[in-house]
């Protein structure tokens, strides 16, 4: 009865127009402090998508009244949902933090009255200022012992060679260096086996469709292997996008990569019992977006790092956005609530960019983490990642 009271409410009452959007991006809401506006840019209730206006009652209660709402087209990404006693908002800008909230219906209220009962602010990425590299895309980074900052890339002048550069910030990157099989120390695309000794560099034949590798016994001289370590499961559609490969809490080798790429479009996990030798298909839908379209609409680029607490953090891109899960045990993966980075975050540094793509993560020497992350200079529609208008940025996380 109160969904469909609320329904009836939202179809009746003044209009509150959606903001327009450029692109499609994730759903968000906006509190202002100073005149008590709770503004909701979509909020899915039954099979409809509302956008609301509420406001603060006032008192040290912290509840609003629904002042207005209205059916919406808005294409947007996980907007709040409300199942009838409670509204989930998976992210509430108020001022320039972000926060996932969730609001309770009172009983009986009229006007429709909800109360705050949790909140908790969500973790951001903040834009460094400058560009790390410019004409380069793809990268891959980590940071030695001795605290310097290696960042690999794609040198989109050079026809695509492979190269890294180092850094002692972290930021301002020099010494650019071609990788070859015989100087992968800074390489951290590479993994230590669970055996501890081995040390191996997946690689998907783009020919051939198959997974090969590379092997070490210091982690920088690299010989390849015979044979081969994975071929696609019959729903990847005979394609493997971008991958990761890491050491899960079971001793079990773990790949997480992109599957049928003109399909779904999302990231399915292999598992190795043999030291890496060979990998059988274990689940696919590993970010639950089966169902989101494929395309544009899925997380991919993925990219994971073990943190300080033994957790492991994965960072991915949807539709130009970077987004974080979080793994106990690196087999399953809960999304932290809302965007990480979107590229108009970069204009409060004076960078204009169009897109966030293959974003990577490491540890900084004093305990932080950074993201690198390729970037389009360009906002023609066909510029791809092989072309010289791309970038590499950066944003320090913040919890």
């Amino acid at each position: 009865m109160v969904l469909t009271n609320l329904l009836r409410v939202f179809a009746i009452v003044g209009l509150v127009n959606a903001p327009a959007l450029a692109q499609r991006a994730t759903c968000t809401a906006s509190y202002n402090a100073t005149t008590g506006a709770l503004l909701v840019e979509a909020a899915t209730v039954g099979s409809f998508k509302y956008v609301a206006r509420l406001s603060w009652v006032g008192g040290a209660a912290m509840a609003f009244n629904l002042d207005s709402a209205a059916v919406t087209t808005s294409a947007c990404y996980d907007p709040a949902t409300f199942d009838g006693s409670t509204v989930n908002i998976p992210a509430v800008g108020v001022g320039s933090d972000y926060y996932a909230a969730t609001l309770v219906l009172k009983a009986g209220s009229s006007p429709l009255q909800f109360g705050q009962i949790t909140s908790s602010k969500n973790p951001r990425l903040v834009p460094d200022p400058g560009m790390r590299l410019t004409q380069a895309s793809n990268p891959f980074a980590s940071v030695d012992g001795n605290g310097t900052a290696y960042l690999g890339y794609q040198d989109r002048s050079s026809a695509n060679v492979t190269k890294f550069q180092s850094a002692s910030d972290g930021l301002n990157f020099a010494n650019p260096t071609t990788v070859t099989y015989v100087n992968r120390s800074v390489d951290s695309r590479k993994t230590l086996m669970p055996d501890g000794r081995t040390w191996r560099l997946y690689q998907f034949d783009l020919v051939a469709k198959v997974m090969t590798s590379y092997s070490s016994t210091d982690g920088n001289t690299f010989t390849a292997d015979t044979g081969i370590r994975y071929s696609p499961a019959a729903g990847d559609n005979n394609t493997l996008g971008v991958y990761n490969s890491y050491v899960a809490s079971d001793n079990s080798l773990i790949l997480i990569y992109v599957g049928d790429l003109t399909g779904r479009n999302n990231l399915r996990m292999a598992r190795s019992t043999d030291n890496g030798l060979s990998f059988t298909y274990l689940k696919g839908n590993v970010l639950g977006d089966d169902d989101a379209g494929g395309g544009g609409n899925t997380f991919i680029d993925n990219k994971t790092l073990l943190l300080a607490d033994g957790r492991r953090r994965m960072v991915t891109m949807r539709a130009n956005e970077i987004h974080g899960f979080i793994s106990n045990d690196g087999l399953s993966y809960v999304r932290e609530p809302g965007v990480r980075l979107k590229t108009s975050d970069f204009a409060s540094v004076g960078i204009t960019i169009y897109s966030l793509n293959d974003p990577v993560m490491v540890r900084t020497p004093d305990g932080k983490y950074r993201v690198y992350v390729a970037a389009s200079t360009s906002n023609v529609a066909d510029e791809g990642p092989g072309n010289t208008n791309w970038a590499i940025v950066s944003a320090l996380w913040s919890d």
